[in-house]
This record gives C-alpha cells, structure tokens and sequence, in this order.
C-alpha cells in the first residue's frame, strides 16, 4: 500500500490530504504535524480571499489557483452552514495610483475601477480622502470552521493523524512514507531548508460589530476591516522577518485607533482578543515536485497571506502530481 506523509495541518495541508485520500481510499494518507485545529496560524487568520503577499508569483498562477477557490467558497457559500460569507470588498487608495485590472478580476464576480463618483462616496463613509480603488465580490470565511470542516471530510475518508513535530525532511519517521506532501508553511524554511521563506508578521483585533457590512484595505495606511460570520478582524501589520507571535502595544494602538478613524462607529465596538501570527511569505509559491533519494516529495509552500486564496487550486495542482506518481508505478508494476 502506498503510504503518503502530509506534513503540516494548516488549511494547505488539510486541502491535500482531503484531495488524495477521498480519490485514492486504499492509500494510507497520515497528516503530521505539530499542531491541529483550532490551534493553527490558519485559525487566526483573515480569511479573506483576496491575493494578497504573494510576492512575484505569476499572475496566471494566481488567476488559476485562485479562480479555483474562489469557485469552492462560493459552493460552500451556497450549501450554507460553513461561515462563509459574500460580501463587496473595496481597496482603497489616498495617493494617486495607476490601477489596471488584475489577470485574476475574470475569476471573481463584480470586479470594477472605481470613479471619482463612487470615491467621493466611499470617502464620507470612511472619513478619508481616497483618490483611486477597486471593488469586487468576495469571500471571508470563519477559518476555525473551515478548518474543522476539512479535519472532518479527511476523518470521514479514513485518514490519520500524527502529532509530531518534523525538524528535517530527513526526519526518521518520514522513512517508511512513499510520498511526502510538504504544506509547513513556515516551517519549510528549516525543515527543506528554504531560506526564501520568511516571516511576515500580522497582528490584529478582533471585535464585535455586526454592522460592518464590507470589507475594506487601506492601501497607503495597511489598515483593513474584514467583517466574518462572527466577528470583525481589525488589521493590521506586515512586518517582514520579524518572528515575534506576541502582543505589541504599539501594533495594538495602530490597529486600533487607526481603524477607528477610517470608521468611528468602531469605537462603539466590544473588544473580543488580539492575536498575532506569521505569514510565510516567499519571492514565490513553491509548488513541485522534487525527487531525494527516490523518494518523491511535494512542495506547497510559501503563499504569503494567501493561503485561504489559493488552497483548493493548489490542493488541485498537488493531486495532479501524485497522479502522476500513481500511473507510473502502475505501469512500472505492469512491466513486472
């Protein structure tokens, strides 16, 4: 029986394991990793489809892997019950900028460059001048559920679980695997090693404001307002090799009181935590196949703050590639 490793339980990870263990029910599929839901990154993160610290990955790769996803939230949207919700989403600038439309706008619904009309509108709403923006349709979904979601189709299709935290992709408990699907993230930078991975650091609040209709970025500030299914996400830092997964005050201030000002209403908003987190960032998505020692392994790795834009088109990709490993080895066993 071919045995296949899933290395990390972040939405990447879970995606993978789903895909390759609901086509192929007699591969032995075990996701490892050092934390599951609801104790991830991934379950404090936004949430937001939106390619966003992506670095210089192709925009047709984009366009492909998040058209993809963006397609799997809606149907999620549809069936109800997940926490995913639909709403406009508006990135927002103050300074002029020359916008063009993105290659993956003919994925999304209600793409459009704003004019001066609808920008004059938007800067009496949010009490800022903005000169120049884009809005279309998105996605924001509650990570914890999806997360949970995942965890259970994977569950249902006989998969397993081994908490274990990998140090090296020579780890020992790694020699009996066939394939080795690595989703780390993070991780990658010591385990591959892959020094082009790096941290980018987000700190946001969370609060209770259910009249927050739209999900807004400020370019030029970095400030977002991303309402959920249950709460809203005040964002935020982009802090690029910094490590750091605790609360700065000053992080908190900015935040808060900057949020505060695009929206006042905010102030009028129930303080529910902070939190902070790592992205893994990269020049580039990692997504391919490597060959060490015989044994093949999968790299997925390095989507910045994209991870919930891009996990079902990658997942996509990945299987792909272990269907190829598949055929191979059946025509290799036919040959015998």
């Amino acid at each position: 029986m071919t045995k296949v490793a899933v290395l990390g339980a972040g939405i990447n990870g879970l995606t993978c394991a789903v895909k390759i263990k609901e086509k192929y029910p007699n591969v032995n599929v075990v996701i490892i990793s050092s934390e599951f839901t609801p104790n991830t990154t991934g379950d404090g993160s936004g949430g937001f489809w939106y390619p966003y610290h992506c670095g210089n990955t192709p925009q047709e790769l984009l366009c492909k892997w998040g058209g993809e996803t963006y397609k799997y939230l809606l149907r999620l949207w549809q069936e109800g019950g997940y926490d995913v919700s639909l709403l406009p989403m508006y990135e927002l600038y103050r300074e002029p900028t020359e916008l063009r439309v993105n290659l993956w706008a003919s994925q999304v619904y209600g793409y459009n460059i704003l004019d001066k009309k609808q920008l004059d509108y938007l800067s009496g709403l949010y009490t800022v001048k903005y000169v120049a923006g884009r809005t279309f349709t998105t996605f924001i979904v509650y990570p914890p559920t999806i997360l949970a979601h995942l965890y259970q189709r994977f569950q249902a299709a006989n998969g397993q679980t081994l908490q274990h935290k990998i140090v090296s992709l020579k780890d020992k408990i790694l020699e009996d695997f066939d394939v080795v699907v690595n989703c780390l993230g993070l991780g990658a930078r010591d385990v591959v090693p892959d020094d082009k991975v790096h941290p980018i650091r987000g700190q946001i609040s969370r609060v209770l404001a259910p009249w927050v209709t739209n999900a807004l970025i400020d370019e030029d500030s970095g400030n977002y307002i991303l309402p959920n299914a249950h709460n809203c996400i005040l964002g935020g830092t982009h802090q690029r090799n910094d490590f750091n997964r605790g609360i700065v005050d000053k992080d908190t201030d900015f935040v808060l009181n900057s949020c505060k000002q695009l929206m006042p209403g905010l102030k009028n908003a129930t303080l529910i935590s902070h939190w902070a987190g790592l992205r893994p960032g990269r020049e580039c998505v990692r997504l391919e196949p490597e060959l060490r020692d015989g044994k093949l392994y999968i790299h997925n790795y390095g989507h910045g703050g994209s991870g919930l834009t891009l996990f079902w088109g990658c997942a996509t990709d990945v299987l792909e590639i272990f269907d190829k490993h598949m055929i191979q080895g059946q025509k290799q066993n036919s040959k015998l």
